[in-house]
């Protein structure tokens, strides 16, 4: 579980701005609090801001950072990430830290990576326990990597020593240890954790789409996707999906287009023939989204999802579907990860749906993730779902542009405000921040 996010000179966050999945004090709506050791976490995270006040961006610095622990300064793309609007801050490194709970433990892992050199300047990473800090290790701007570890014999902590040493200045220490078959070495099972903390994040952006059609269809969750698409009142009755071969699928291409989308699939899986990762390819074409998947016998099939919205003869295919409904389909799949302790992180949660429709997906969420270690992070612009009733007030968080066009991150739990007060009244009225800031009407100039 995430508890805490620190970033400093990323995009629109200049100075350190902090983002907390620790609870306060409240004793509302306890079936949304996880207990961890003795630590109170909350399940969700809902931000609110005006546009352009950097709730996106702090989903972008959450996966940047992902991005570079798990793969490197090449992991992550450094050209203008800095905050551009202060020009000495390209001298400064972007500063990132991820506080979190894991397999039993919990640990702080961070890191700074030079824009200008396109170099990790420093790094670490620490187990807590209870009020101590132990060092699992600290890499320091000169290259040097130190460790309180205490190695069980010289052969490990040889080990360590040799891949502190070998580790490049664009590559960080924790993609170079979990880059090497350690995991069952006792030493080094803190990298590991990290690494699987980091995998266990989801961020679904308004663009990211499933990308996995021939899973849901080939499983037992087309059935009960169905169930929660009639649920959520979108007209459709159930689903049904097959795989038929790619000649079959392709057919209501022209006959040029069909040879190039056939030949580009193929060689999607040829050049991935080597890794053995490659599971599906996923398109979408003239509003269809397909995924192609290579047999044990060579031959490439592609499953395709149709919608029964009551009659069985006339079936409807994704292009047919409303933006809410397409929108649904990339959001119902995350329920499967419901109990499996993952942060799924949506940008824009309400894009398309109606308010009713996101309260009922954030009801959903608690109750299926109920006594999980699994939390839900998403940005709003429907101010109607800042309701006490629904969420707890340390669970309500602003980003708000300030003067200098930087970005400041605060929780509705600063302000103290009791459980029945209307803070989506209060918000509208100002009182929180956070709010579009309407300069000079241009027509009232040119009128004068």
């Amino acid at each position: 579980m995430l508890i805490r996010f620190s970033v400093e000179n990323f995009l629109s966050f200049n100075q350190r701005q902090v983002f907390s999945m620790a609870a306060a004090k409240h004793t509302r709506h306890k079936e949304q609090l996880v207990i961890a050791q003795g630590k109170r976490l909350l399940k969700a995270g809902i931000l609110f801001g005006a546009n352009a006040a950097g709730k996106s961006n702090l989903i972008k610095a959450i996966k940047f950072g992902k991005d570079i622990a798990l793969r490197g300064v090449s992991g992550g793309k450094l050209v203008n990430r800095n905050f551009r609007i202060d020009s000495t801050s390209i001298n400064r490194p972007g500063v990132f830290q991820f506080d979190f709970y894991n397999n039993g433990c919990f640990y702080s892992y961070g890191f700074a990576v030079s824009y200008l050199q396109a170099k990790i300047v420093s790094e670490w990473l620490y187990r807590i326990d209870g009020d101590r800090e132990i060092s699992v290790f600290e890499r320091n701007e000169d290259g040097t990597i130190n460790t309180d570890i205490k190695f069980s014999n010289a052969e490990n902590k040889q080990r360590f020593l040799i891949y502190s040493e070998d580790v490049k200045d664009d590559t960080t220490f924790l993609a170079e240890i979990v880059g090497h078959k350690l995991e069952d070495i006792a030493e080094f099972t803190p990298f590991f954790d990290t690494k699987e903390w980091f995998e266990s994040i989801i961020i679904i952006f308004p663009q990211t789409k499933f990308g996995d059609y021939r899973n849901l269809i080939m499983n037992d969750t087309l059935s009960s996707m169905g169930k929660l698409l009639t649920y959520f009142d979108t007209g459709i009755v159930s689903l049904s999906g097959d795989e038929k071969s790619m000649d079959e699928v392709l057919s209501f291409l022209p006959e040029e287009l069909k040879n190039q989308v056939s030949h580009d699939v193929q060689e999607a899986f040829e050049k991935a023939e080597n890794t053995k990762k490659l599971k599906s390819v996923e398109i979408t074409i003239m509003g269809r989204r397909l995924s192609f998947s290579k047999n044990n016998d060579g031959t490439i099939t592609a499953a395709r999802l149709m919608m029964n919205h009551g009659n069985e003869d006339d079936l409807f295919e994704l292009l047919d579907e409303s933006d809410g409904t397409r929108r649904l389909f990339d959001l119902i799949p995350l329920y499967q990860k419901a109990n499996q302790n993952y942060i799924i992180i949506v940008d824009e949660l309400d894009r398309s749906f109606h308010t009713k429709l996101t309260i009922e997906f954030i009801e959903k969420f608690f109750e299926k993730t109920e006594g999980a270690f699994t939390q839900l992070i998403v940005t709003l612009h429907d101010s109607n779902i800042m309701n006490l009733n629904l969420l707890r007030q340390d669970e309500i968080w602003f980003v708000e542009r300030k003067a200098d066009h930087s970005s400041e991150l605060y929780s509705l739990n600063k302000f103290k405000e009791r459980f029945d007060r209307s803070v989506a009244k209060d918000y509208l009225l100002g009182r929180y921040g956070a709010l579009p800031n309407f300069g000079i009407d241009p027509w009232d100039e040119e009128e004068e």
